[in-house]
């Protein structure tokens, strides 16, 4: 395309962020950006009833303002109507979706902007993270760290090829004509990640699959780097099995898109495979936690997750039917 790239949106979707927040306004003040390479950041309020936004405020005056900072709210709850409603309000090309416990290293936007400025054609890129804790990191955070947006993604830098692969939304960056193209043709993400305190995951995944199926390049990065703050409070045996349970349904959704990408046939005795598919799954990965936890604890988590698959997995499998013929006849 050629395109070259006007600046960064830095898009911080808050939800009772203030004792988050002020960390990752550090790191992002201290952000070394050419002169003539310019950005901003907005934050989003997504119906916080907590100081987020004064804390926000004031802890931005302190350190100096270096960008101008954009308040919004967004009353509708969940990550991805309040990063569509930073979209809205963004004046540049680039958006970077920051999370509040995100702290992007000093060279994070400069390399952004040199990478898509090297690979004009890609519609996202992506990074990695290392897990910094509260409170000391718990015996089973490695055999999970993925399940929090934590490590590497891919093995190794470049286009992501692979049907499987993916970018962790935590530190994401999306070109402005890859939401303008999906905005076109109608496409609305199935999953929409966390909301408030519910626990919801894969509509990052989802972004990226349906990018990959419209033919836009993808790309990781181990030049963008940021430490991902472990707060004491999700890392508890608890806060894990309620991730992971999220995690089941979804991953049903996203094998749909999956199979799509491989050009699979998807007939009935396809969508009975998933169903069977999804309760192995349900059971092989809860078979990792059974030192950790009670058996007793474990079967009813199985029986939730198995519940919630019958229950809403052909209403979501309609609709993601739906979303996958946009795609493919865009």
């Amino acid at each position: 395309m050629g395109r070259k790239v006007t600046g960064v949106s830095v898009i911080i979707c808050c939800y009772n962020s203030s004792l988050r927040l002020p960390k990752t306004l550090s790191y992002l003040a201290a952000q070394e950006v050419a002169k003539d390479q310019a950005w901003e950041l907005i934050l989003v309020n997504n119906k916080s009833t907590d100081t987020t936004v004064a804390v926000a405020e004031t802890m931005w005056k302190q350190l100096g303002a270096p960008v101008p900072l954009t308040i919004v709210d967004e009353p509708q709850a969940g990550l991805t109507f309040a990063r569509a409603k930073g979209v809205s309000v963004s004046q540049y090309d680039l958006f970077l979706f920051c999370d509040d416990d995100n702290w992007l290293q000093a060279d994070y936007l400069q390399q952004t902007l040199a990478l898509f400025n090297n690979h004009p054609d890609i519609g996202a890129l992506g990074g990695w993270s290392e897990a910094v804790f509260e409170d000391g990191k718990p015996d089973w955070f490695d055999r999970f760290a993925g399940n929090f947006a934590v490590g590497k993604p891919m093995k190794e830098s470049g286009l992501i090829h692979h049907a499987q692969g993916f970018l962790y939304g935590a530190g994401m960056v999306i070109h402005k004509d890859t939401f303008t193209l999906l905005k076109k043709i109608g496409f609305k993400s199935i999953l929409s990640d966390r909301k408030g305190k519910q626990l919801s995951s894969g509509g990052d995944v989802e972004l990226i699959y349906a990018m990959k199926l419209l033919g836009i390049p993808v790309m990781f990065s181990d030049r963008l780097f940021f430490y991902h703050f472990m707060p004491k409070a999700r890392m508890t045996w608890e806060y894990l099995l309620k991730l992971r349970q999220s995690m089941y349904w979804s991953n049903f959704i996203l094998n749909i898109y999956i199979d799509a990408l491989l050009n699979k046939p998807m007939s009935l005795i396809w969508m009975v495979k998933k169903y069977l598919k999804s309760i192995r799954y349900i059971y092989t990965k809860n078979q990792q936690l059974s030192t950790m936890d009670s058996h007793k604890k474990l079967l009813l988590s199985n029986q939730i997750a198995i519940r919630r698959l019958f229950l809403k997995h052909p209403w979501l499998y309609y609709k993601t039917r739906l979303s996958l013929k946009k795609l493919q006849y865009a």
